[in-house]
């Protein structure tokens, strides 16, 4: 179990730091762009731009990536699969992109640094959580209905379409019991939408690389694992 943490923990916080490099780049010049158009601040704060993003914007991917990595090793080491590491991570990480990020991120996109009333906070971070949890009862139920259907022998292309019918309905009544965003969005939309692309791009980013770390260090371990156990045979 120690070994499955130690693993998440490890391709959480590399997945963080390389979707952090990414981010730099991919996403840094849209950033910069929004936040100039919320004109000159009244003061220096306590922490510049510059050390924001050299120093925060990695630290925050890394930690975020390294939770993210922890609660990969849970639904690794918990959720039944007969698939090799390979195809279980990768098809894990595809589920919790679902879950966490393309769910929540449908029926509330990413808004650049300056769009939103901060007296709203509360309410639209409310709103994103149930979001979020919308995603996780989505996906692990049509993970768990697959798995039921397989075991009463449903045919996949019935299975399948039948568990994504009932995933879309699910999400579209969800969607319309969720609050809106009402905030105005003063960007302009060119750069609204260049910034939601790049964002949602950065987490297919995250989501994957934690998938193929985490599976290349398990195939490691099965690897070496394998001539210790052959050699106690021949002992």
């Amino acid at each position: 179990m120690r070994n499955v943490f130690v693993r998440g923990a490890v391709s959480g916080a590399a997945a963080g730091l390389l979707t952090s490099v990414a981010a730099f780049f991919f996403l840094g010049p849209t950033l910069s762009a929004a936040i100039a158009l919320e004109g000159p601040s009244d003061g220096e704060g306590p922490v510049s731009r510059e050390t924001q993003k050299l120093l925060g914007m990695p630290l925050g991917f890394v930690f975020a990536g390294l939770a993210l990595g922890l609660l990969f090793a849970v639904a690794y080491r918990v959720l039944p699969s007969g698939a090799d590491p390979w195809q279980r991570s990768l098809g894990l990480a595809a589920g919790g992109f679902a879950a966490l990020a393309l769910i929540p991120q449908l029926r509330y996109p990413a808004n650049p640094p300056g769009v939103g009333d901060p007296e709203t906070i509360a309410g639209r971070t409310s709103g994103y959580l149930l979001a979020v949890a919308l995603g996780v009862v989505v996906v692990s139920g049509s993970y768990a209905a697959v798995r039921a259907l397989r075991v009463r022998g449903v045919s996949a292309p019935v299975r399948q379409s039948a568990v994504a019918g009932a995933a879309g309905l699910t999400v579209a009544i969800g969607f319309a019991l969720l609050p809106d965003n009402t905030d105005p969005v003063g960007a302009p939309a060119v750069l609204l939408w260049d910034f939601r692309i790049r964002s949602i791009g950065l987490l297919v980013l995250l989501y994957a690389a934690l998938g193929a770390i985490f599976a290349a260090l398990t195939l490691r371990t099965q690897t070496t694992a394998a001539p210790d156990s052959s050699a106690g045979l021949r002992v």
